[in-house]
């Protein structure tokens, strides 16, 4: 039977409700680009159930926290967040991009890294019972995939297929989705399982029509940032996709940031991108990216990892 899997509980998929398919909760990247930029840490437990008990209060339903390890995910916070408010949590497993790897991946094998994420998803994070229910993979360049995310791809691969559990990606400023689903394809991966974010940073019909044609999902995760294209562009290109027939598309922010928390003092937080979203796209439009879409994409049949 196809579960979610939630840091409290799996859960059925009907239970979801409305989903932000890409957020940040907790952050804490490494200390060297902590001290060029003062506005990635969020720390705050007190302030993150504020967030997620306002996303509560206009029907937000779930968010899918996608802090790995490698970029500070604290999973004792996602805890204490989920306890405290009633939307469901899915935390990530996986790495976030190369610049943020650990150390310890120049000189891991595949099978190791991969056996990590897997224990993420089928054991629990960091000694507790909470489990896993997405793997993230990122590139950090906009020309080509390097090399030691080629590794780490592989070990991505390597655990989706052993537990079934649905892939995620962060592509810098939106490029190398095809890419990514071309490796991915080429390891084994069928591209209804994988989620390419961030698109909506490069808003290249046919590149992002490319992508769709493969039956990967797509990700439209940056609305209400004004320093990217806006969101009335966003709109228009998101019902051009639907128009055509290309209806596997997810939404979300990627507020993973104070500035754009208004209980770190920040702006639109999680409720009111949701609000400015639906005020923007048709309701039926709104249905499916933000309800029907991610229930199937996020569930999946647990397998018994090797």
């Amino acid at each position: 039977m196809a579960i979610i899997r939630t840091v409290l509980r799996d859960i059925e998929p009907e239970e979801l409700g409305v989903t932000l398919c890409h957020e940040h909760l907790f952050t804490g990247p490494p200390l060297w680009a902590r001290s060029k930029d003062s506005d990635m840490v969020l720390a705050d437990v007190d302030a993150a159930v504020g967030e997620i008990r306002d996303f509560s209060a206009v029907d937000g339903g779930a968010l899918i926290e996608m802090t790995t390890e490698d970029y500070g995910r604290d999973i004792e916070g996602l805890l204490a967040v989920a306890r405290a408010a009633s939307p469901h949590l899915i935390s990530a497993t996986g790495y976030q991009k190369g610049i943020y790897y650990p150390e310890s991946v120049e000189t891991e094998s595949v099978d190791s890294i991969a056996a990590r994420f897997v224990s993420d998803i089928v054991e629990g994070i960091d000694g507790t019972a909470a489990r896993s229910g997405v793997i993230k993979f990122g590139t950090c360049r906009t020309d080509e995939i390097r090399g030691d995310e080629r590794k780490v791809q592989e070990a991505v691969a390597s655990a989706h297929l052993q537990t079934g559990a649905p892939i995620a990606t962060h592509c810098q400023a939106g490029t190398l989705g095809d890419a990514q689903v071309a490796r991915f394809r080429d390891l084994g991966v069928s591209p209804d399982r994988i989620l390419i974010g961030h698109l909506d940073r490069c808003l290249d019909y046919n590149y992002v029509r490319s992508i769709a044609v493969t039956g990967a999902w797509l990700g439209f995760d940056h609305w209400t940032k004004p320093k990217y294209p806006s969101d009335e562009v966003r709109g228009d290109f998101v019902q051009r996709l639907f128009e055509e027939g290309f209806t596997r598309i997810m939404i979300s922010g990627d507020l993973g940031r104070p500035s754009y928390q208004p209980h770190h003092g920040g702006t639109p937080g999680f409720a009111g991108l949701l609000t400015q979203v639906r005020d923007r796209l048709p309701a039926s439009i709104i249905g499916q990216a933000t309800i029907t879409n991610p229930r199937e994409f996020f569930a999946f049949e647990p397998k018994a990892a090797a």
